[in-house]
């Protein structure tokens, strides 16, 4: 069948041909399973300016299979590469020029791109098959050929979209940044993780007490969410029952947790100066005229910076330096969303422009807030894992204000102490840290 690619002077025309520019799509093993777990069925190429596109067969029974690498190298030698999920493509092929469709069109429009692999001709086969682990290996090619060309032709305008600023840092540093953290894993107690999370078939994300986790980034404020398989892994409850289930691949669990970071990055960007002091302690000896803080009075002085840093400024405090500096950077921002129709992360670039409906002014500042926080912690994590690289100690898992680390002893303490120093940034951002066997920290 002309459509599939197999011979080597078929590839090496192919190979002049993606020059111009093309969109592939991996087909996995499963697309049920974490791409971890699975292994490089075929690739589907698309001509950016043809009528229709190619299969290559990697490892399935009915093609004569191409070594990976040999379309490894085709895959490298294109112009222009796109893809429907950059993360997802990183688990097969080392291609970190690709433009990530998801992401360009989540950044276009503040809304995820809908769309399925599974439509209804292979859901015949994952619905007969369901106890496999190799579906797509089962289907013959012509069905996977189909589904990619019907799939292509949905999605194929989006190639079309102007990247904004900021596109680069997302997809290149984040996404790179995310694809590495989901390395390491978590380990757990199986039964008890089965038990306590009721994940949709447990199979599909874990294997040998190790549970894979899944950063989402396709969201209006770049903010990732981190769910695969029915559990979501950035809010795991604090029950002692749902935490001692578990464990460290090394030998702890150490977690780093920053102080005040919604506030430190907000007084960053004001130019608010704050020490090493905790944060809240600092402001609520302005709002109590003390320097003897109680427990409630620093909680009450947690619920007002909280307000404050999205535009509820309490009346009694509005006059204090912090908050007319917060008032003033609010309303300069809303000013320029008004005036040019947009405004922009200072870090990232990424803009907020009027594609976002139902603005206001303080669901502008959430926005930017949680904008600003990811981006600050993938510049962050970039420099940690590259810390780490040849270290056994791991990042585990991140939850926004917090980094989890599987650390082995072999490394030794100064290992944390050269961490603590990268998270911080010169004291800007101080942290505290716990460690524990398990995740009762």
């Amino acid at each position: 069948m002309f459509y599939i690619v197999e011979e080597e002077n078929k590839l090496q025309h192919l190979e002049k041909l993606v020059k111009l520019g093309c969109y592939v799509n991996i087909i996995p093993s499963d697309y049920n399973f974490h791409p971890k777990l699975t292994k490089t069925t075929a690739v589907y190429i698309r001509l950016l300016n043809s009528y229709h596109g190619f299969i290559i067969p990697i490892e399935h029974d009915e093609g004569i299979n191409v070594a990976k690498k040999r379309v490894s190298t085709i895959l490298k030698s294109a112009g222009k590469l796109y893809t429907l999920d950059k993360k997802e493509l990183l688990y097969h092929f080392s291609l970190p020029e690709a433009i990530d469709l998801s992401l360009l069109y989540s950044m276009k429009y503040f809304q995820r791109l809908e769309f399925t692999k599974l439509d209804n001709k292979l859901n015949y086969f994952y619905n007969k098959f369901r106890t496999q682990n190799n579906i797509n290996q089962l289907i013959p090619l012509s069905k996977l050929y189909e589904s990619c060309e019907e799939l292509y032709e949905k999605i194929k305008e989006h190639i079309k979209i102007e990247q904004p600023s900021g596109f680069d840092f997302y997809n290149n540093t984040a996404t790179s940044v995310f694809y590495l953290l989901e390395q390491q894993g978590l380990g757990i107690d199986n039964e008890e993780f089965i038990k306590k999370f009721n994940p949709r078939e447990p199979r599909y994300n874990i294997e040998n007490n190790v549970v894979l986790t899944s950063y989402n980034l396709y969201n209006a404020t770049s903010r990732p969410t981190n769910s695969y398989n029915s559990v979501n892994f950035a809010a795991i409850p604090h029950t002692e029952g749902h935490r001692k289930l578990f464990n460290p691949l090394n030998d702890y669990f150490v977690e780093f947790d920053f102080d005040g970071y919604h506030l430190r990055l907000l007084c960053d960007e004001i130019n608010y100066k704050l020490t090493d002091e905790s944060a809240h302690k600092q402001l609520a000896k302005n709002y109590f005229s003390t320097d003897d803080i109680s427990e409630q009075q620093y909680k009450e002085a947690k619920q007002i910076n909280f307000h404050a840093i999205y535009g509820k400024i309490p009346e009694e405090h509005k006059n204090l330096k912090i908050f007319k500096k917060i008032q003033e950077y609010i309303d300069s921002m809303w000013s320029k969303f008004n005036d040019n129709g947009f405004v922009c992360n200072p870090q990232s670039k990424k803009p907020f422009t009027k594609e976002l409906k139902d603005m206001h002014p303080a669901k502008l500042m959430n926005y930017m807030m949680q904008s600003l926080e990811t981006s600050n912690n993938i510049l962050i994590l970039k420099k940690v894992l590259k810390y780490l690289q040849k270290k056994k100690t791991k990042v585990a898992l991140y939850t926004y204000d917090a980094i989890l680390f599987d650390f082995s002893k072999e490394d030794g303490k100064e290992t944390l102490q050269e961490i603590q120093e990268i998270l911080e940034n010169d004291k800007k951002f101080p942290v505290k840290f716990k460690f524990s066997k398990d995740l009762v920290l």
